[in-house]
């Protein structure tokens, strides 16, 4: 991106509300979340359902070479993390992976880029809910609308308690699922060596490893990709510890490699254990696993694990979203009434009962109207995922210049992803569905920042003592 021309007395006033809400700084968030909250927070966005029940797309879509198509998000997803690690490095308080995209790349890319999270997470938050609804049906034999309700009032008010006593509910949520992909793992390997599994049948089902060839392992990589995003999740969830920069430097290290070995692992012992053949999209293949070798109260067990990651997704959801509207506000890209907080416990209030009212206005659309409003929200979000992890590259860019190696080799394999959306009918549509929302917000950012503005970080530059 090119540099937009420096301060002129015209372009002045322009900014003198951002400087002023830069001198009038938003009322501080609590700071009692520990690093091991932060580090469960950013894996209750990333192992929901994408992994528990998403990864049977995958593997249709892929056969046995979808193991390269996890391996290539990984690596992209661990060069994500690796970037946002180095800006924390070496531009300590710069903030959540927002606030530095719109200090390194300037005030309308931060809009965009904030709007464009807040409503990826939003229709996510929806999706979580109609989920859990779902789910609990044999449980909870109450309407499909009342069980909807439940579950998100029950996640709202988790989300109003004091942070660290939400921090302790996620930590809980997070632990059963590392508990339940562990069991798994450890099942497995006890199937895998007592049983006399034909493993090599299994990856042959179909008389090769690549079934669809190369297009195949690309098509599988978005699914993939998408089941693993939301580590960034702990750059906003640093803003209330003790040590922000230290907290994202740790968990941006950590988190990702658990991630990766978690889902390489599982993928790789499901293929192995079951012909891929047998697995249908849209059904759980770890329940499919356990229910081939008859394992006692899978189907139970199961249920209520993929229950479990889905609630765990939906409360990391609602804090990530109330927060990046708190962070808004606090930037005059929001209004400024999502700023209050409770004094006692300096919980963002406003923004939690806004963002969950939101979701549940999104999920009555998916009611209402599926197959218009609901299905291009829903078709919006591949484009956003690629678009922000986009614009976390060029951030790091501008601020490090060292290991640029990093930043080009996750842009190459950024468009390779995008490459294989568009190859295939599905995901091209979704793609430019996806560019047609972000243009709506890009020009609601040339309504609400007009003119000519000084990025931020040029601001910041000239502010300082020489």
């Amino acid at each position: 991106m090119t540099s937009p021309p420096h301060t002129s007395p015209t372009s002045a006033p322009k900014t003198s509300q951002h400087n002023e809400s830069r001198q009038n700084p938003p009322p501080p968030l609590a700071t009692s979340l520990a690093g091991r909250h932060i580090a469960m927070i950013s894996l209750g966005g990333v192992m929901g359902a994408g992994l528990f029940v998403g990864a049977s797309g995958a593997i249709v879509t892929a056969g046995p070479a979808v193991l390269f198509s996890y391996a290539l998000s990984a690596i992209l997803v661990l060069l994500i993390n690796l970037l946002l690690r180095d800006v924390a490095l070496h531009a300590p308080g710069s903030g959540s992976f927002l606030n530095q995209i719109r200090t390194n790349l300037g005030l309308r890319t931060g809009f965009v880029a904030g709007w464009s999270y807040w409503l990826l997470w939003v229709v996510t938050l929806a999706i979580e809910v109609m989920a859990a609804a779902t789910l609990l049906e044999p449980w909870v034999p109450l309407p499909y609308a009342v069980r909807e309700i439940l579950v998100l009032g029950s996640m709202t008010a988790l989300n109003l308690l004091p942070v660290r006593n939400y921090g302790e509910f996620e930590y809980g949520f997070s632990c059963i699922k590392i508990l339940a992909l562990t069991v798994f793992i450890g099942v497995s390997f006890v199937l895998l060596y007592h049983y006399n599994v034909p493993v090599q049948a299994n990856l042959m089902a179909s008389g090769s490893l690549l079934p669809h060839g190369l297009t195949g392992v690309l098509a599988a990589v978005p699914t993939a990709l998408f089941s693993m995003s939301g580590t960034e999740i702990a750059t906003i969830a640093a803003l209330e510890s003790g040590a922000p920069d230290a907290n994202v430097i740790r968990t941006t290290r950590t988190v990702a490699f658990r991630l990766v070995v978690f889902y390489l692992l599982s993928i790789a012992l499901i293929l192995c254990l079951v012909p891929w053949t047998h697995i249908r999209q849209g059904e759980s293949p770890f329940l499919y696993v356990l229910q081939t070798f008859h394992i006692p109260f899978a189907t139970s067990a199961m249920t209520l694990v993929i229950l479990v990651a889905t609630l765990s997704t939906l409360n990391s959801g609602l804090y990530t979203t109330s927060r990046v509207l708190f962070e808004m506000a606090g930037r005059r890209d929001a209004p400024r009434y999502f700023l209050r907080t409770q004094p006692k416990t300096r919980l963002p209030v406003i923004s939690v009962l806004a963002c969950s009212l939101a979701a549940l206005v999104v999920s009555i659309c998916a009611v209402v109207s599926p197959g218009s409003v609901f299905a291009f929200l829903v078709s919006t979000t591949g484009a956003i995922i690629m678009f922000n992890n986009g614009l976390m590259v060029f951030s790091r860019m501008r601020v490090c210049r060292i290991a640029l190696w990093r930043p080009w080799l996750a842009l190459v394999l950024l468009t390779l992803v995008i490459l294989s959306m568009l190859a295939l009918p599905d995901t091209r549509k979704e793609l430019l569905l996806g560019a047609a929302g972000l243009a709506i917000i890009s020009i609601a950012a040339f309504v609400v920042i007009p003119g000519k503005r000084p990025r931020l970080s040029h601001v910041l530059r000239d502010q300082q003592p020489d």
